[in-house]
This record gives structure tokens, C-alpha cells and sequence, in this order.
């Protein structure tokens, strides 16, 4: 047995939670009744896994339950071909339960979405990704209080990696009063409106530091290297604490070929991104690309530039909250200053084409929508690691006037520019 399987079953022992599991094995289940009337629940991890390889994991997925008919005849059947390796699947059954279960023999990062969901009004819904969680022996349940937002229990590994930072009152009153802001206020003023948008944008960024800070934390200071290897292999939020981090776990380990690698790379980022920091700065030149619209278009950036006197260029995805919340308002701002010259290029690096279709469909978006993929021309040439991500571009001269504009932020922006 795996000797992190057995300390897993020990802490089960010692808890005096009752053990309903073998020693290598996993059962996953929750509730998403308040936000699915039907869908496909899997865990996955990605075919080429930072650890190295795909997982190997024999499944069976429980299915005692009535699977949940479909809402409504939009829904399609899953794709045969999927960019990653499914862990283990079931449909959700007519109460909004899943269960599945399966083993596996070392603890890694994985991930869950719901495929093919439908909501309540009938709609088909985009799967949001980015829910990673520890896959390790024992009973695990998912909680869920919106989408995209959820918590793993169960696992002493989860609980390390995830839920000491996730889980913590800073972090979750933070999170409470995000959701409170980005809720449109009846009756408010501009001014309001604007005050609250600034308000949610500073909470969101100390949600961001609670979460690098409780990361950092973890990676440098916990007594356990496998938890700090987790930690920083999970970690999508970088930072110059990565250094330190992969440096102290090379001294613990050593002999890890694997984590030598890492910090090797970690050493040889730090130098790139002093660099990349200067190529992309307001007053840096833009870089020009090609990318195919939904319906296999071609469009030149150069070509829109020729066309206008501004463009914003978004890096977005389906699976990004704050991507999708802001692209109404960028709709505003299209509306009024386009025939002042402004254009919008968005380009997603979503990896699965359907996703794309999905969220396109349901954001309608009026300008030149491109995709996609973090490894496609456009995202590598601006070093695109995150969305939302944008450059306000001056289209005659390809400078940079401004970056990440959000909110009324862009607004002002142009109204300065263009009026």
C-alpha cells in the first residue's frame, strides 16, 4: 500500500470516523440540485498531467439511483474525443446527487466539471472549470454554494492543500461580499454603480492575496514535502514566493528528479518575466497575430487596427467568472464608442471547442470573437498565464495606452481618448 493511503486510513482511524472504504480507494459524491436539472458529473485530469503522465485508476461509477431525464432538448450528448482523461463519471440522478467512486494509488490534483448540464429554466450551461481538489483514498463530499464556488471535506491532504485557505473566515467573508457587489443595485446612481464595481474589484484582489498568501504559507512552512509538492504543483496564482518555495523543497528532496526540474524551470521563468514585464508595458509596441473565428474566419489583428482608432484586445474563457461578468459592460462601452472607433478583438484560450460554442452562444458576442487555446499564436506571443487579461492598443501606431481595464475603468479610459 501506497505509505500515503496508510497514513490517510490511519488519520480516518484516529478521527474515529467510520471507514466505509478500502485503503486505495475513493468515493466522491454531493448535491447540485439548487443549480443542475440534469447533466454528466466527471473527474478528470488533463492527458499530459504536471506530475507526469495520465493517472491510471480503475472505476466504477454508482449508479443505484434514477439517472436525471434531461430539462430540455438542447442538451447534446458528451464528446467522444475530450482533451483530458476522465477519472470517473456518472449522470446526475433526478434528486441532483452524484456518487462515484473508484481507487487511487497516489494522491494528485484533479479536477470535476458537470457536462452536458442543463438549469432549471432549460438552458444548456457552460461547464466552468478550474475545480481542482485533492483526489485521495477515503470518503469525499462535495459542497457546493454557487458554481465555481465549492469545497472538498473528507481528505487530510484536501484539507492542507485547499481548505486551510479556502475554508478560513478572512477568506469566506471576502467571498460572501464579492457576490454582494457584483449584484446590480435597483436604482443606483452612475456614480453607485461605479463605486461598487471599484468596491468588488478590491475585494476579489484581497481574495487573491488570501488565497497566494495561504498557498505560500503551505509551500514554504509545512512539514510534510509531498503537501508542499502539491501545493505548489495546484498553485495557478504566481509569484517571487514560487522560487523560494521550489528552492526549499529541492533541499528537502533532494534526490526528486521531478522537483529539481520544476525549480530549474521556476529560475528560468523569474528572469523571463523581468523581461516579459517590459515587452508588454504601456508604451510597448503590440504584436501582430491571426486567429479563426467560430466559423473558421480568418482575422488579422493588423487588419482590424487598419479599420479603428482603438482596440482592446481580451484574452477570456468560458470557464473564467470574471471574464463573463464583465463582457455585458464591455457591450456597453462597444455600443457607445464604436462609431467613435473603438473595436474589441476577444480571443479565448479555451482548449475544448464546445465550451467555446456554448458560452459564445450564450454572450453573443458583436465583435471579432477568436479562439482558441493557451498554446494558440495569440496567447504565446503575449505570454497569456491567466484571464482576464486585456491591452488597450492606439490602432494607427500598435502602442500599448493601457492594460487590464475593467469596469468604468475602461470607460474613462475612453471617454479621454475618444472624446
Amino acid at each position: 500500500m501506497n505509505p500515503l493511503c496508510r497514513t490517510a486510513l490511519v488519520l480516518g482511524l484516529v478521527a474515529g470516523a467510520p471507514v466505509a472504504v478500502q485503503a486505495d480507494e475513493f468515493v466522491l459524491e454531493g448535491d447540485l440540485s439548487a443549480f443542475y436539472a440534469s447533466g454528466n458529473f466527471v473527474v478528470w485530469e488533463p492527458k499530459q498531467s504536471a506530475q507526469g503522465g495520465a493517472v491510471r485508476i480503475s472505476m466504477s461509477a454508482a449508479t443505484t439511483a434514477k439517472p436525471a431525464q434531461p430539462a430540455s432538448s438542447a442538451a447534446k450528448p458528451a464528446q467522444a474525443a475530450r482533451p483530458y482523461e476522465v477519472i470517473a463519471e456518472s449522470p446526475l440522478m433526478e434528486d441532483g446527487t452524484f456518487r462515484v467512486e473508484g481507487t487511487v494509488e497516489t494522491p494528485r490534483r484533479a479536477y470535476f466539471y458537470v457536462l452536458d448540464a442543463v438549469g432549471h429554466e432549460g438552458r444548456r450551461l457552460a461547464p466552468m472549470k478550474g475545480n481542482a481538489f485533492i483526489l485521495e483514498p477515503g470518503r469525499l463530499r462535495l459542497h457546493m454554494s454557487r458554481p465555481g464556488q465549492f469545497f472538498v471535506e473528507g481528505g487530510p491532504l484536501n484539507d492542507a492543500v485547499y481548505n486551510s485557505w479556502r475554508r478560513s473566515a478572512p477568506f469566506v467573508e471576502a467571498q460572501a461580499e464579492y457576490q454582494r457587489l457584483v449584484r446590480s443595485v435597483d436604482g443606483e446612481t452612475e456614480d453607485e454603480r461605479r463605486r461598487r464595481v471599484d468596491e468588488a474589484a478590491a475585494v476579489f484582489d484581497r481574495m487573491l492575496t488570501l488565497e497566494t498568501e495561504g498557498r505560500a504559507r503551505i509551500a514554504t512552512t509545512h512539514s510534510d514535502p509531498f503537501v508542499r509538492r502539491l501545493t505548489l504543483a495546484t498553485t495557478w496564482l504566481g509569484g517571487d514566493w514560487m522560487l523560494e518555495a521550489w528552492r526549499g523543497l529541492a533541499a528537502l528532496t533532494p534526490d526528486d528528479s521531478w522537483v529539481q526540474e520544476k525549480l530549474a524551470s521556476a529560475e528560468e521563468r523569474a528572469v523571463k518575466r523581468a523581461k516579459e514585464r517590459q515587452r508588454f508595458a504601456v508604451g510597448a509596441g503590440i504584436r501582430d497575430f491571426v486567429a479563426n473565428t467560430l466559423h473558421g474566419e480568418p482575422v488579422r489583428l493588423s487588419d482590424v487596427r487598419a479599420e479603428s482608432r482603438y482596440v482592446l484586445l481580451e484574452f477570456w474563457a468560458s470557464w473564467c467568472g470574471p471574464c463573463r461578468v464583465e463582457i455585458p459592460h464591455m457591450k456597453e462601452a462597444y455600443d457607445r464608442y464604436r462609431d467613435e472607433g473603438f473595436e474589441i478583438v476577444s480571443f479565448t484560450i479555451d482548449d475544448d471547442r464546445e465550451d467555446w460554442e456554448i458560452a459564445s452562444e450564450e454572450e453573443q458576442l458583436p465583435w471579432p470573437n477568436l479562439g482558441m487555446g493557451r498554446d494558440a499564436e495569440a496567447p504565446l506571443a503575449y505570454n497569456v498565464t491567466g484571464v482576464p487579461k486585456n491591452y488597450l492598443v492606439e490602432s494607427s501606431t500598435g502602442e500599448i495606452v493601457a492594460k487590464d481595464l475593467r469596469g468604468h475603468h475602461l470607460d474613462e479610459k475612453l471617454e479621454e481618448l475618444l472624446n
